[in-house]
């Protein structure tokens, strides 16, 4: 009796031991595995060589793990290069005015240059400073937007009365322009949820963007259609596909690729921030050549 109750502990014994080495080998064969996944650009998971529950729970967490690492690592490197090139932008927006600056006052120093040529310099210089004060003040404002330091005050607004207010501020922009906008706005009045003086600068935003981009006339309108209220801009920009209308509300982006329009392109990303913030959407698409953006707030 003794002698098989020996044999079946050694019995016993041997099969933990096989068990053991078994569970060791495939940990050391995952720890490798990680290594080799951590070092290597590489598409692998860690695949199992024994059907264990234990540990293939465990591996399919890991894998898990990787899985989500290799989406930060994307998304990191990713944001790291947009940065870079906004960085570049910025540069570029800030040195242009400053380098023309730069040079004019390099000719006012100068002995040789007329009386009346020095008058005309100064207000080249004067209107290079305020274009300068005007693209800080709209970094200035993007960032207090995205660092939630905008208070806004949600009322109950007329947004036909907004509109038209800010659509007769750019009247002799317009004319300027040559061109006359087609508005279509209700005479009875549409209320929405928003803060007066964000949407008074969103309105802005995109009227600006139009005189400074935009071709052909541009319609305006507003409509109240079930539980939601859409303001529409829309103008014909034969320029532009589906893909540059998509990065429309991306900090620092211009369709200017020269950027010599003297525009940061943060107008229409702080119109996203600030009608987000309000609780409304935006979306922006081209259609038979006809840039349409539009503003959908919920009533």
């Amino acid at each position: 009796m003794l002698w098989l109750i020996i044999i079946i502990l050694i019995l016993v014994i041997g099969v933990l031991s096989a068990y053991i080495f078994l569970y060791k080998r495939e940990i050391r064969y995952i720890i490798k595995r990680l290594q080799f996944i951590r070092d290597n650009d590489t598409n692998k998971k860690i695949n199992l060589q024994i059907k264990v529950k234990e540990i293939e729970e465990l591996a399919i967490q890991l894998n898990h793990l990787i899985n989500h690492y290799k989406v930060e690592k994307i998304a990191i490197s990713k944001a790291q290069h947009e940065f870079k090139e906004e960085i570049t932008n910025i540069s570029h927006d800030l040195r242009t005015p400053l380098t023309s600056i730069a040079g004019y006052v390099q000719m006012l120093e100068s002995e040789n240059t007329p009386a009346e040529k020095k008058a005309e310099y100064y207000s080249i210089i004067r209107r290079r400073i305020e274009t300068l004060v005007k693209m800080l003040d709209e970094f200035f404002e993007f960032t207090r937007i995205e660092s939630d330091e905008y208070p806004l005050q949600i009322e109950k607004i007329n947004v036909n009365n907004v509109l038209a207010d800010v659509i007769s501020m750019f009247y002799y922009d317009f004319l300027s322009k040559g061109e006359e906008p087609n508005i279509q706005i209700p005479s009875k009045p549409i209320y929405i949820y928003a803060d007066k003086d964000a949407l008074k600068r969103v309105f802005q935003n995109l009227i600006k963007n139009y005189l400074n981009h935009g071709t052909g006339d541009i319609s305006i309108s507003v409509k109240e259609e079930g539980s939601h209220v859409c303001i529409s801009f829309k103008n014909y920009a034969p320029n532009i596909d589906s893909e540059g209308a998509e990065r429309l509300f991306q900090r620092f982006y211009t369709g200017d690729k020269s950027r010599t329009k003297k525009t940061t392109g943060l107008g229409l990303a702080i119109v996203k921030n600030l009608v987000m913030k309000m609780n409304g959407e935006i979306e922006a698409y081209v259609k038979d050549s006809f840039l349409i953006i539009n503003i959908i707030f919920r009533v």
